[in-house]
């Protein structure tokens, strides 16, 4: 029996932190796609990721989340400012090196006990004595930091992908 989940799950768990303007509005505007990603070897025997726009998806199969960050507001906003967090959602499993990476412009994190601690490299679980560090596949959040200027209508996008369990 075939139970499909619902990829959009993770549209009602985006965490978008800015700080709003005087007067109350927030000038960062965010759009969630969700994409099924399907490896095709092409006619050379090379292969691509082809992305087909998703509301469903099953068992085993890898959607991709892309989370398009506007500046929306007339100001610059400073670095540091706006911070995005996304969920790895439940059923799911975190595809290791698939998030946008950190640069120059932007820091990205992970967490492992649900969006309480991040870090970079090494995160990790437990306590005391039974710390240890968290496999990729374990991550529940992924975290990023918009560490350059943005410009008004300024755009990021932010990408990772997870397994259908």
């Amino acid at each position: 029996m075939r139970h499909p989940w619902i990829a959009p799950v993770v549209s009602l768990l985006l965490a978008a932190s800015s700080v709003a303007s005087a007067q109350g509005v927030d000038p960062i505007q965010t759009v969630l796609e969700t994409y099924i990603v399907s490896q095709v070897t092409r006619d050379d025997g090379t292969r691509e990721d082809r992305f087909t726009a998703a509301t469903q998806a099953r068992p085993g199969q890898v959607v991709e989340y892309r989370v398009i960050v506007r500046n929306v507001s007339d100001e610059t906003l400073p670095p540091g400012i706006v911070v995005i967090t996304l969920p790895v959602p439940d059923g799911t499993q975190f595809v290791p090196h698939s998030a946008t990476p950190s640069h120059d412009g932007l820091l990205t994190e992970y967490s492992a006990d649900g969006g309480v601690l991040f870090d970079e490299n090494n995160v990790i679980i437990g306590l005391g004595d039974q710390r240890t560090i968290a496999e990729p596949t374990a991550y529940t959040h992924v975290r990023w930091t918009v560490l350059a200027e943005m410009e008004p209508q300024d755009e990021v996008v932010l990408v990772y992908r997870v397994t259908i369990r």
